[in-house]
């Protein structure tokens, strides 16, 4: 493997342990995130030990029967809810509502959503996908009224009206104070038109805390066959008005307070998420959480939380617009997402990458991939043509890249010579190589260049396909789903490999022959020695380890990719003359010296000060 190839390879590795490194939670993060839990612990510890404490005392100076103690709770219930007290028993029913996208459970119990099933879609054991329980997740208001608090996922709710596709759910307080709670499903799409209209709470609402609170908080479930990858791209998302959205770190459990007005609050998994999303934008201090599920369950991800607030302005007659988005993390479909808004850029909760990763996935690679998409059904065809097209329109580049390495490798002998002439002085050496360079009408950056420019493509394929929905579930081969790793081989019992896993992904290691492969023939092009030579074969086992886990897709694309990289360069070998190159670089050496480039002036004039640095510190030593 040449220079070039090596300093490319090498800033692929760099910026990928980069990535890791900047985006993995520092020490202070973790410690301050379990200081965090330990102090939540104590004070829940503390406060039912409290309570506790006060049960017990009140038992022994005032000792009840179950049917006082009951009718003491309702008392105080009824005190503190109002009129609303009244909706607090009740027996509790389910509703469904569906179209041929989704089907939505609701309780009467909080008028609320219990369940989300997605029709299209299975979870990878073959059941039903379900974005979220009942068990699993809470969605209720918060308000302070004259009586005290009022909570609506304690009350049961009266449905005022119902059909397929939509339902209404009312809470009164029997004085004349109400809130309705609509909910309809748009016939075959993943939106939920959903409001909240409050009539005459003015009455009820506390005229110094008109503060309107939502909470919703969610366990998600497991829907893919690895949950540790599951958990390491599942967060929340969220956007504030005519800004990027912003997020929560994957990698990481934490919480923050937001000051500003929020449009929309997403629960992104792997490929699905449950989005809300604000009409005339939520309040300000919004607080958002993710938590890590407690025990060992597997078939649960992490627990997301946010804590939202309504701009009630306590008006007699007060409607709050929202949407819920049920659906899949597909960028054709939430790029359609606008509500007659504006952009909600809502295509930004897919990991396609920052700068000009996402412009080159976004404007090159998904419009090539819908395109084969339309005419072709078999996805492991689409990845190979689409390798075939991406290596067409970088080869130009590629071949560019391939002369400069011709040139360099013809030049070597000179250029070793002049190593051994000036031994262990740098500045001679370099000089007179650049020297060389310039006479001969060789650029030593000439090679290195078109290997940079490749590099948006190679870094942006490498975010596309983990996150491309359409590999969802698909099979190609061996491999069962293209979206997750392919295994030939699992290891017995809990055994597993350090750095390399549980499994043998045989994509990873076709990927990973190829690659050397590849290797060996650019070593025997350009004749590389020394240490070079080795981390030349070193890296393509480091990064057997990192991609073992991957999705199947990536790594056969690499494995492609590595194949027709190999074809080309026997193509180039066979189009290159370099007795014909040789005799063009010697005839540039004849050729009178032409003005130097701006570059190399920079260069000459850099040696020129270095060897003057060096001069004065010789002569300050003799002195």
């Amino acid at each position: 493997m040449d220079r070039n190839s090596l300093v490319g390879f090498g800033l692929i590795f760099l910026i990928l342990i980069g990535y890791y490194w900047f985006t993995r939670p520092s020490e202070a993060e973790l410690a301050a995130q379990q200081r965090r839990r330990d102090s939540i612990e104590r004070v829940e510890s503390a406060k039912a030990k409290a309570q506790a404490d006060a049960v017990k005392s009140d038992t022994l100076k005032n000792p009840e029967t179950p049917a006082s103690a009951a009718a003491s709770d309702t008392a105080a219930q009824r005190r503190e809810m109002g009129g609303f007290a009244t909706t607090l028993q009740g027996k509790e029913e389910r509703f469904v509502i569906e179209n041929d996208k989704l089907a939505i459970t609701l309780s009467n119990k909080g008028g609320r959503i219990g369940s989300v099933r997605l029709k299209e879609y299975r979870r990878s054991d073959s059941t039903a996908l379900m974005l979220f329980d009942q068990e699993h997740s809470s969605f209720y208001y918060e308000f302070f009224t004259n009586a005290g608090s009022l909570r609506t996922d304690q009350c049961f709710w009266q449905v005022v009206s119902q059909s397929k596709e939509a339902i209404s759910f009312r809470l009164s307080d029997g004085q004349g104070s109400s809130i309705l709670q609509h909910y309809r499903l748009a016939k075959g799409d993943y939106l939920v038109d959903y409001s909240l209209q409050l009539d005459s709470m003015n009455m009820v609402v506390l005229k110094n805390r008109p503060d309107l609170k939502l909470v919703w908080e969610s366990t998600l479930p497991k829907q893919e066959r690895d949950v540790k990858r599951e958990r390491e791209t599942s967060t929340i998302y969220y956007r504030m008005p005519e800004e990027n959205p912003e997020y929560i770190s994957e990698m990481s459990y934490e919480e923050k307070e937001l000051k500003a007005r929020l449009q929309w609050v997403s629960f992104k998994q792997q490929f699905f998420n449950s989005t809300l999303i604000a009409r005339d934008n939520f309040d300000k201090d919004a607080r958002l959480s993710t938590r890590e599920v407690k025990g060992t369950n597997e078939q649960l991800v992490k627990t997301m939380r946010a804590e939202l607030y309504l701009p009630y302005d306590l008006s007699a007659q007060k409607k709050f617009s929202m949407h819920f988005f049920f659906g899949p993390n597909h960028f054709q479909t939430l790029n359609k997402v606008d509500l007659g808004m504006q952009d909600l850029e809502l295509h930004r909760i897919i990991p396609l990458g920052w700068g000009i990763f996402r412009w080159v996935n976004r404007y090159i690679v998904i419009p090539v991939f819908n395109f084969l998409d339309d005419y072709i059904g078999n996805y492991g065809i689409i990845i190979l043509l689409l390798t075939f097209t991406i290596r067409l329109l970088l080869l130009p580049l590629v071949f560019k890249s391939y002369k400069s390495t011709a040139k360099m490798r013809l030049l070597k002998p000179e250029l070793d010579a002049i190593k051994e002439k000036y031994n262990g002085d740098l500045q001679k050496s370099q000089v007179e190589s650049m020297g060389l360079y310039r006479k001969a009408g060789v650029s030593p950056m000439s090679g290195c260049i078109p290997l940079l420019l490749q590099m948006p493509v190679l870094i942006a394929l490498f975010q596309f396909f983990p996150s491309s929905f359409e590999l969802r579930q698909k099979a190609f081969l061996w491999a069962h789903d293209l979206s997750q790793f392919d295994s030939i081989y699992n290891f017995p019992g809990a055994f597993h490999i350090p750095g390399y896993g549980n499994h043998i992904s045989l994509f990873t290691l076709l990927m990973t022959l190829s690659t050397l492969a590849t290797t060996y023939m650019n070593n025997q092009l350009t004749g590389v020695t020394g240490q070079m030579k080795w981390l030349g074969y070193i890296m393509p086992v480091i990064f057997m380890g990192v991609l073992n886990s991957y999705a199947a897709g990536l790594n056969y694309y690499y494995f492609v990719s590595n194949m027709v990289g190999m074809g080309q360069q026997w193509l180039f070998k066979t189009m290159v003359d370099e007795k014909k190159l040789h005799a063009q670089m010697e005839a540039n050496r004849k050729k009178p010296a032409s003005a130097k480039s701006g570059f190399q002036k920079r260069m000459d004039e850099m040696m020129k000060q270095q060897k003057e640095l060096q001069a004065r510190k010789q002569q300050g030593k003799k002195k």
